[in-house]
């Protein structure tokens, strides 16, 4: 796997090792290698370790010389990335769904965040360049300014992961009112088709983070026994707020559906009334023509043939007829 980005280059000699850190319980943290991670036991400082999931030595050490059990290990690497959380023989597993930041990847692309932690070691995995970790490990390490301990990490992931959310949601939110005010002065078919894409994008964003909401559900159900009770609150935000986003995706999602709805009406409208107007000219100028295809054949005994003003006179009586038809429809209220 190439590696490309700032997130990889934090351990460019430590192959499937993105980082490693000592926390001090200050808000701070010192990077390690691989050797004070194999090195570590629960008498040194809590740790925290970021892994590359698509690297043979990473998975290599979470099979054997990690400490965790078979199951969490597999269900750590398995290629299913539904969120849920469970807890292991020995520490707490939680997968959730990050957005995907990378340049060119699209909202609805996520990226699972695999988590362990048994209060004192924690262990990240990911497929794709995540922000969330990195950001943190920034913080413990350069601003020295991030978590005390590593419930504090755990927590801050998942509740890091929820808040980036807003934004994309955001954006929907944005596109949609531009389409309400495209969709009241132009009733075009590309905003029709464009409603369409916006709302397939709502369905499928909310498809991905939907079951995060049981996930973290079930977190606060059953809480770790190393959660401290700042950490209840954090969770418990990230749940409520992840919960205020799905409602604010199904409020989109029929937002679009009125929105699509409204237009196909006015569309139905202009329709019905261009066939009105069709209509109306129509019957103005059938009996006129039929007066003059009725003139026009071409047999004996036709009045008028020998008289040079008939002309002028079926002209008349055609111009009387249309004024006589325009007055009858108006008295009908057809105009």
């Amino acid at each position: 796997m190439q590696k490309t980005n700032d997130e990889d280059n934090l351990a460019p000699n430590e192959d499937g090792l993105l980082f490693a850190c000592l926390l001090d319980g200050k808000g701070g943290a010192k990077p390690v290698g691989w050797s004070e991670v194999d090195n570590w036991n629960s008498k040194k400082p809590p740790l925290w370790v970021h892994l590359d999931r698509s690297s043979p030595a990473a998975r290599d050490w979470l099979r054997t010389r990690s400490g965790l059990t078979q199951p969490t290990v597999e269900a750590i690497l398995s290629e299913e990335s539904r969120p849920r959380v469970f807890r292991g023989k020995r520490g707490y597993v939680a997968i959730i769904r990050a957005l995907n930041q990378n340049e060119g990847a699209d909202n609805e692309d996520m990226v699972a965040l695999r988590i362990w932690c048994d209060g004192q070691r924690l262990i990240t995995v990911r497929q794709r360049q995540l922000f969330v970790p990195r950001q943190i490990f920034k913080d413990l390490t350069e601003e020295t300014d991030g978590p005390h301990q590593i419930p504090g990490v755990f927590c801050q992931l998942i509740d890091r992961v929820v808040r980036q959310m807003s934004n994309t949601i955001s954006s929907y939110e944005d596109e949609l009112d531009t389409l309400e005010l495209k969709a009241g002065s132009d009733g075009s078919s590309s905003i029709n088709r464009e409603l369409a894409d916006l709302r397939r994008r709502i369905i499928e964003f909310r498809r991905y983070i939907s079951p995060q909401r049981e996930a973290l559900g079930h977190l606060l159900a059953e809480p770790p026994g190393w959660f401290g009770d700042e950490h209840r609150p954090l969770v418990r935000e990230a749940a409520d707020r992840q919960q205020r986003y799905l409602e604010k995706l199904d409020e989109a999602r029929e937002r679009t559906v009125i929105v699509k709805d409204d237009l196909m009406n006015r569309l139905n409208q202009q329709m019905n009334h261009n066939m009105y107007v069709i209509s109306v000219i129509a019957a103005i100028f059938l009996p006129l023509s039929f007066v003059t295809g009725l003139l026009g054949i071409n047999v004996g005994g036709m009045p008028g043939v020998e008289n040079s003003a008939a002309f002028w006179v079926t002209c008349a009586l055609l111009v009387a007829l249309l004024v006589g038809e325009v007055w009858i429809f108006r008295k009908l209220k057809w105009f």
